[in-house]
């Protein structure tokens, strides 16, 4: 069916001279005949029908109805070449008239690229080539497999058509002869029969192409109707929830639209839903010039109100559609992430719901695999609109703030074009909103760039590509329509100022005045102009003299608005900012910041601040508003008062303006005091929730046991900190190290933390997994301690055991080096080594169970046992011995194979540290000395060791000694010497008989090490004389 298919074009071509003829015959013919009109008429629709038959034979399968098409278009042909003669001009012969058009045929259906070259192939340019056959079956009436090569095809030949069409177009100067005026007055005598004739016969080869395409389209409804129980995946209502919960991104939108529509002025949008053009997209688009198509990009300056304008026409759509076949996703800066997946996940769960929670096989299939691809979320898209299509419904779909996705954007932008301008998505009308930055303009308008903003249309807004054709329309919020709607925002909000109603009528005339007149088109501008101006309604002269030097830019504003806040509320306000600009900081509630906000406030003017202060003092910086539920706490707390409030920042150009680089190396950043970094706010969350955990209890009222949700904030940010990226910030940066170290004294000590102590139950504890394993730590019962040095264990000595168990060895590296330690007397520091304390073991599943609960330990004891060769090392290099640790290599070997250590290794490099650093090799009293233990394992490196160390290879234990770990069984081994074990021994890793040719090479290469340290086997005793046999006998 090639070639209906390029025939078309020369039809839709004679169809467009056809009518210019016809419409300049009527224009000069008064009274001119009907069937000149109907004629006219008969034309357009029939080009209406030429491009809906070019669609289905470009992207459809084509069925036996479309046999007879070829016929029908050679008809059309004949019929239009007879009707251009019967309005020909005088002298102009069959051939002329019927050469091609300089007018190029429409095509809206042209793939988004620049004009002039390729775009390369998108992965999301043929989303079907992997789609199961049920699926591609459902969608053949409108994309074939072989979309991109026809699409190829179809570019190469109508590239050679305008090229034929060019050569043979006359030349300005050749200006086509009009009809002379006897002609135009004879035409209805002579010409109207024949044009009536020709007229029935083009209106029945129109019907029959009807006939085609509405076959064909039945065809395709009945594929679909058999297909739609295949796609749909088989599962109950509970299944199909369980998934939707699954597919559900961690945002609301809802709730965030809601948010939106507050914010709603009227009078002030209605702007583009007063159009026709608004109209024509509700419709599915426009292919008319200045017609708006199905997909729309507004883009406009920061602050122009693209986001309330986007919740206005949200909502318009909602009343269209009454509230079925339309979503909406607005983006965000705060989120910080690539929002394609989380719109794709939003739109598809969105949409299921609204159609009785349609699930397809494809979701399942992705909900089993436990994962995201945009391929995929895309297909289901796709397959759920087509459910609405089959309804006869359009699907309307309208994205907020693409900018504010994370860069790179191309990923989100492909998405959005791909289904704003494919043909397979042409039952679905898009509507995007973002700033003019420059990836999106590359991405919109083609990969070169074309210079500065689009030239808006004179006393419009609209704006579009060169091309004709191109499949979207662009509006600019710069627009005259935007400058009247900022006039009445100014009006009412001034008007329902209560403040400003003490002005006069014209003294409130000027200000309106003179802020819409310098509003340049930014609704975010006058809302923070009026919140300066209500800060000094009462001093005429001032205000005056601020509107006689009013902010240019949005920073200024900004500016000006951070060089009002007083010096003694400073503090409070740079701190409030930096914790609200923050996506870690984990305020939950506008309460707990108020309270994290005074970080830096002295504590006699603590009592001045609260929410109203707040916002008293940021203004329009931050908004508050109230949270629909209460915060999540794992404490309960019957008495709190509610609703209760977030606070966040007003418009994103806040953070971008605090967080903007100066324009001139060396001269101050545009927030000056103010101005933020990543680093900063990071260090700044990190001093106040562990600053906090310092005032813990404090200022908190007497009946409250429980801690408060700021207490609870910091216990909570703080445990976080301990087990992420945030140990290497607190390391590297001395501020926050300094905050950290007193929360490290464990919650037993004298003056240790009171909120370890608040950590009563188990259930606490798992919720805390960090601070869970410093309650470990317990002193031993008063008394004197087994060395009998002393009776308390000092806060150092905590600080290293904290550290110990959180295994955070760089901390105590720096604690080791600080002055705190440092300044120490040598025998404070000895004593440290000394002191003995207690740990449960199964406090946390993640300690060893070495030893049990109520054990005297020492640190080094400790870092044995647990083989922390790290802390060890640090420990001994900071002036740590073992004098008082004399069976510590037996302690080394207690548990020689663990779970982490299955082949020895460790225990060989702890027990070489320790003998390096003067640990007994031999201690005395055992029924066994080390060296035959390390035999009895057949471990060359440990045997090598203690030769070294101990350099006496035939010791033996005192056979009336105790077993170093407590046992009362014996060991046949244990009483042998050396070479003998190591003769005899099954080592414990002799489990399969693979091992027996390592055995035997082990064996040998301890033997021979025993041998060289002098090892000889003792001497057997002399037969008594009773039992010697003489040969005589």
């Amino acid at each position: 069916m090639a070639e209906p298919l390029f025939l078309i074009p020369e039809i839709v071509g004679m169809c467009l001279r056809v009518a210019n003829s016809f419409t300049e015959y009527i224009s000069n013919v008064k009274d001119a005949p009907r069937i000149a009109q109907r004629i006219n008429q008969e034309v357009h629709t029939l080009t209406g029908v030429l491009e809906n038959l070019r669609m289905s034979l470009e992207y459809g399968q084509v069925s036996a109805a479309k046999a007879g098409i070829l016929e029908s278009l050679n008809n059309c042909m004949s019929t239009l070449a007879e009707l251009e003669k019967l309005v020909a001009p005088e002298g102009v012969d069959d051939a002329e008239s019927s050469s091609p058009s300089p007018r190029k045929a429409r095509n809206l259906y042209s793939s988004f690229v620049s004009r002039g070259e390729d775009r390369p192939i998108s992965p999301f340019d043929n989303p079907y080539s992997d789609v199961n056959p049920n699926v591609s079956s459902l969608l053949q009436a409108q994309v074939s497999r072989e979309y991109v090569d026809v699409h190829r095809e179809r570019r190469n030949s109508q590239i050679n058509q305008l090229a034929l069409m060019r050569a043979a177009t006359p030349s300005p100067a050749q200006k086509r002869p009009a009809m002379s005026l006897a002609a135009r007055l004879k035409w209805p005598f002579f010409q109207q029969r024949k044009a009536q004739e020709l007229l029935t016969q083009l209106e029945r080869q129109r019907g029959l192409l009807n006939v085609a395409l509405e076959a064909d389209n039945a065809m395709n409804l009945t594929s679909i109707n058999h297909c739609v129980k295949e796609i749909e995946a088989s599962i109950d209502d509970g299944e199909k929830r369980r998934i939707l919960g699954w597919l559900k991104p961690s945002i609301d939108m809802y709730e965030f639209h809601s948010e939106q529509h507050d914010k709603q002025e009227d009078e002030t949008c209605e702007w583009i839903t007063n159009s026709q053009g608004w109209k024509q997209w509700l419709a599915g688009g426009s292919s008319e010039p200045g017609g708006y198509r199905r997909f729309i990009w507004i883009y406009g300056i920061p602050g122009a109100g693209k986001t309330v304008l986007a919740s206005f026409l949200i909502d318009s759509i909602a009343i269209h559609c009454q509230a079925t076949g339309y979503s909406y996703y607005y983006c965000h800066n705060e989120r910080n992430q690539d929002e394609t997946i989380p719109f794709l996940r939003w739109v598809v769960g969105d949409l299921s719901r609204q159609i009785g929670r349609f699930i397809p096989n494809e979701l399942e299939q992705l909900n089993e695999a436990g994962h995201f691809d945009i391929k995929t979320l895309l297909n289901c898209f796709l397959i759920i609109t087509r459910q609405f299509q089959r309804a006869d419904k359009r699907v309307y779909i309208v994205v907020d703030a693409v900018d504010e996705s994370k860069k790179p954007r191309e990923r989100f932008l492909d998405v959005l074009i791909k289904i704003g301008t494919d043909p397979s998505f042409e039952h679905v009308s898009l509507l995007m909103t973002s700033r003019d930055e420059e990836d999106i303009r590359d991405r919109m308008f083609g990969a070169e760039r074309d210079g500065g903003l689009l030239p808006p249309i004179e006393d419009g807004y609209v704006t579009n590509n060169a091309d004709a054709s191109a499949p979207y329309t662009a509006i600019t919020m710069s627009n005259s329509d935007v400058m009247r709607a900022i006039e009445t925002y100014v009006k009412k909000q001034i008007a329902r100022n209560v403040r400003f109603k003490l002005w006069s009528p014209k003294f409130r005339e000027k200000v309106e005045n003179d802020l819409a007149r310098n509003a340049r088109g930014m609704f975010r501008w006058v809302a923070c102009q009026i919140d300066f101006l209500e800060r000094i309604y009462q001093d005429r002269e001032r205000v005056l003299e601020t509107l006689s030097d009013l902010p240019e830019t949005i920073f200024d504003t900004y500016a000006r608005i951070l060089a009002s806040i007083a010096p003694e509320e400073r503090a409070f306000a740079r701190t409030a900012l930096a914790l609200i600009c923050s996506n870690t900081s984990g305020i939950k509630s506008a309460d707990v910041l108020v309270r994290a906000s005074l970080h830096n406030v002295p504590h006699g003017a603590m009592h001045r601040y609260d929410i109203k202060m707040l916002k008293i003092i940021l203004g329009c910086l931050v908004k508050v508003t109230d949270l629909k539920k209460r915060p999540v706490s794992i404490f309960r707390r019957e008495d709190e008062g509610f609703p209760f409030q977030k606070a966040s920042l007003a418009h994103y150009t806040v953070r971008e303006f605090l967080f903007a680089k100066s324009k001139v190396d060396g001269r101050p950043r545009p927030a000056g005091d103010f101005a933020l970094s990543d680093t900063d706010i990071r260090k700044l969350e990190m001093q106040v929730v562990f600053n906090g955990l310092q005032q813990w209890g404090i200022g908190r009222p007497p009946n409250l046991r429980i801690p408060t949700r700021y207490e609870e904030h910091c216990l909570e940010m703080s445990d976080s900190a301990l087990r992420g990226d945030r140990r290497n910030l607190i390391v590297k940066y001395q501020s926050v190290w300094d905050s950290v170290v007193p929360c490290l004294v464990p919650g037993s000590l004298r003056d240790g933390n009171v909120h370890l102590k608040a950590l009563t139950n188990e259930k606490l504890r798992r919720r805390f997994s960090k601070w869970r394993r410093l309650c470990a730590f317990d002193e031993l019962p008063q008394g004197p301690q087994s060395s009998g040095v002393s009776t308390s264990v000092r806060q150092e000595t905590g600080i290293l055991a904290s550290l110990i168990l959180l295994r955070w060895p760089e901390f105590a590296q720096k604690f080791l080096q600080s002055p705190r330690f440092e300044n120490l007397s040598p025998q404070s520091k000895q004593a440290i080594w000394r002191d003995e304390f207690s740990i449960d073991p199964l406090i946390d599943e993640s300690f060893p169970r070495t030893f049990t609960k109520g054990e005297p330990m020492t640190l080094l004891r400790l870092c044995v046992l647990w083989k922390r060769l790290d802390f060890l090392e640090l420990f001994i290099n900071a002036g740590a011995n073992f004098v008082h640790e004399p069976d510590i290599v037996f302690v080394a070997l207690s548990n020689p194979y663990d779970d982490d250590d299955n082949d020895g290794s460790t225990t060989g490099q702890l027990l070489k540290m320790l003998l390096e650093r003067g640990a007994d090799p031999n201690p005395s009293g055992y029924i066994y000395t080390p060296l035959q233990d390390a035999v009895h394992h057949l471990e060359e490196g440990w045997v090598q060791s203690l030769l070294i160390e101990c350099r006496d290879a035939n010791l033996m234990g005192n056979p009336d000694g105790e077993h170093p770990y407590g046992s009362d069984t014996d060991q046949s081994w244990h009483k042998r010497h050396p070479l003998e074990i190591c003769r005899t021994t099954k080592p414990r890793w002799q489990d399969t008989d693979s091992m027996e040719d390592q055995i035997v090479k082990s064996r040998k290469q301890v033997e021979l090490l025993l041998i060289q340290y002098g090892a000889r086997l003792p001497s057997p005793p002399p037969r008594p004389p009773s039992e010697v046999i003489h040969l005589s006998d």
